[in-house]
């Protein structure tokens, strides 16, 4: 139940800071090309871009190392890469509004094998308005971004805050149908009477 508490908390304070025009932003383009950026490897100081996954199924994600739901998060995503890697899919997570040394010691600390970046010259958090963390999207085989919409409000957004989501089966069919397709998918809706609660 602490766990559960502080989460919120996080949650909380987060959408508090974020801002308001973004957070009524739709997408009315269902196949919105993912824009590319480079970033550094947090493995090997390297510079990735973003197209040398084109061909895979991708999770991005915008975290930092101060960021409690990011904390939560994590575990998860290693758990699906995990899975589904020798599917064609890759975990992309890229640290924003934070230090390089704070994020090495972070990607340590929570043993993570998926690629991890630092963006150094904002490159990525430009190219996808990053204004808050932790903020995920979806990017299809073909480098389109893949629209989600909030099954309360009916609107398409491009992107997920909300760390529990990740743990819906709902998200991992989304996820596996991705991996499947080979053709731009369309809206999914993820119910709110089914995502799981956490303790």
């Amino acid at each position: 139940m602490l766990r559960r508490f502080f989460l919120i908390v996080g949650l909380t304070l987060q959408i508090l800071t974020f801002n308001a025009a973004e957070a009524e932003r739709q997408f009315e383009a269902p196949t919105m090309a993912a824009p590319d950026f480079a970033a550094q490897s947090l493995t090997d100081d390297q510079q990735i871009r973003l197209s040398d996954f084109h061909g895979q199924v991708v999770v991005l994600n915008f975290w930092a190392s101060w960021c409690f739901p990011c904390r939560y998060e994590m575990p998860i995503f290693q758990k699906m890469y995990d899975r589904y890697r020798h599917l064609g899919f890759a975990v992309v997570a890229v640290a924003v509004y934070d230090e390089l040394v704070n994020a090495k010691t972070f990607q340590r600390r929570y043993k993570l094998s998926f690629p991890m970046l630092f963006d150094t010259d904002e490159q990525a958090k430009q190219a996808f308005d990053v204004q808050v963390v932790p903020q995920t999207f979806v990017i299809g085989r073909d480098g389109r971004l893949v629209p989600i919409t909030d099954p309360t409000t009916r609107k398409t957004t491009l992107s997920v805050n909300d760390p529990t989501l990740w743990e819906t089966a709902e998200m991992m069919t989304l996820i596996e149908q991705l991996i499947e397709e080979s053709t731009p998918r369309t809206n999914t809706v993820i119910p709110t009477s089914d995502r799981r609660s956490t303790s």
